[in-house]
């Protein structure tokens, strides 16, 4: 006898339920309840169907399945399983995202690479790119019927212009353009074919240049009048200068209408006369003074002079912006300075040595000893330089 089969079977007649009705109710084949009533396991099918329609019995029969499962293990040979324990899940807990330390010192790292290589960058475009130079006049190589070409152009306001023509020694060096950076001058061509260069020079040293290809091609025409009149009173030819500019004097009539040194057009005043002033390096130095008339006369003038240098001789010019300007001569400060300098002003300083100091170093030029000098820095820099004698 199965004490398994007994139990189930007193308990059901205890409840006074018939073995079809234990059938419907548990859904389980009426012939495998009594195999399992009678101990008959081998019609039940493997142990683990016949454990679960044991289970499912004794809970019918409200009666205790895990010993039942243990007892039938027993009768049938076999082990019993062990009863079956509740674990409860764990919860599942969302972290949300902590700057800690150790994730926020790699994200200040990158950010701080990031904006390294973006200020390198920003220094790689500022420095190394050349100024703007846009030649407008001529547009590109041309054919002129005139000897004197009109040179202009846009460009950067600080840079410095210098045109140069070939062949010859045509040159016009500093010249300064407009605020807006608009620019022009005149070269004289010669017959034939001419190269212009012109050339921007920035406050960064920066340097960028276009080239024209001009022919010159003068339609034959009737033989110019008369040339005017011109007077070079200054310099005497054969002039030496020292440690002062060069100034070139004198006087024209009043049928000419233009009038060049160097290939630099000089203003006339209403009674014929005229001066300009030129700081030049020391050594020999050599001017070509020409007048034109309407009726194409030419007249041309030669002065040869010498300039040297015994001390430090440093021109100021202020453009650009006003700028606060020191000067000191052989130690000892120059009245008058120690000022605000307004656009335009001028300033002469000559000595032994001479030390200048410039609240605004962009808008500072200075020409020192006839050598021009870019100015001595950037808008709103503080600079001091200084000079000695050569």
């Amino acid at each position: 006898m199965s004490k398994l089969g007994d139990s189930l079977r007193a308990q059901r007649e205890k409840k006074g339920i018939t073995l079809d009705q234990a059938a419907a109710d548990t859904r389980i084949r009426e012939k495998f309840l009594k195999a399992l009533e009678d101990g008959d396991y081998q019609s039940l099918p493997g142990a683990v169907y016949t454990k679960g329609f044991l289970r499912n019995y004794a809970e019918y029969l409200d009666l205790q399945a895990d010993e039942l499962v243990v007892l039938f293990h027993q009768e049938r040979g076999g082990q019993p399983e062990a009863p079956r324990s509740f674990q409860p899940m764990r919860p599942v807990v969302h972290r949300s995202l902590i700057f800690t330390p150790k994730v926020l010192l790699p994200v200040v790292v990158l950010a701080g690479v990031v904006l390294f290589v973006g200020y390198l960058y920003y220094q790689f475009t500022s420095f190394a790119t050349p100024p703007r130079l846009d030649v407008t006049d001529p547009p590109g190589d041309v054919i002129a019927s005139q000897p004197d070409l009109l040179i202009r152009g846009v460009t950067v306001a600080d840079g410095r212009i210098t045109v140069r023509a070939f062949p010859g020694q045509n040159a016009i060096t500093d010249v300064r353009p407009a605020t807006d950076g608009t620019f022009s001058t005149n070269v004289s061509l010669v017959q034939g074919a001419n190269h212009i260069e012109i050339e921007v020079l920035d406050a960064a040293g920066k340097v960028s240049r276009v080239t024209r290809n001009v022919r010159l091609e003068v339609a034959a025409t009737t033989p110019p009048g008369p040339p005017p009149q011109l007077i070079v009173e200054q310099p005497a030819n054969g002039a030496a200068f020292t440690n002062t500019p060069v100034q070139v004097s004198g006087r024209v009539d009043r049928s000419i209408t233009s009038l060049q040194v160097n290939n630099i057009a000089v203003s006339v005043n209403p009674d014929g006369s005229f001066t300009a002033r030129y700081y030049l390096p020391a050594g020999p130095q050599s001017f070509r003074i020409v007048a034109r008339n309407a009726a194409g006369g030419v007249v041309e003038e030669t002065r040869n002079v010498v300039v040297s240098y015994t001390a430090a001789v440093v021109n100021v010019f202020v453009r650009g912006g006003d700028a606060w300007l020191l000067a000191t001569v052989d130690g000892a400060d120059v009245a008058g300075t120690g000022r605000v300098y307004k656009d335009g002003e001028t300033a002469v300083f000559t000595g032994r040595e001479v030390r200048l100091r410039s609240g605004n170093a962009g808008a500072t030029q200075v020409i020192y000893n006839g050598t021009l000098i870019a100015n001595l820095g950037r808008q709103g820099e503080v600079v001091d330089r200084t000079f000695t004698a050569q």
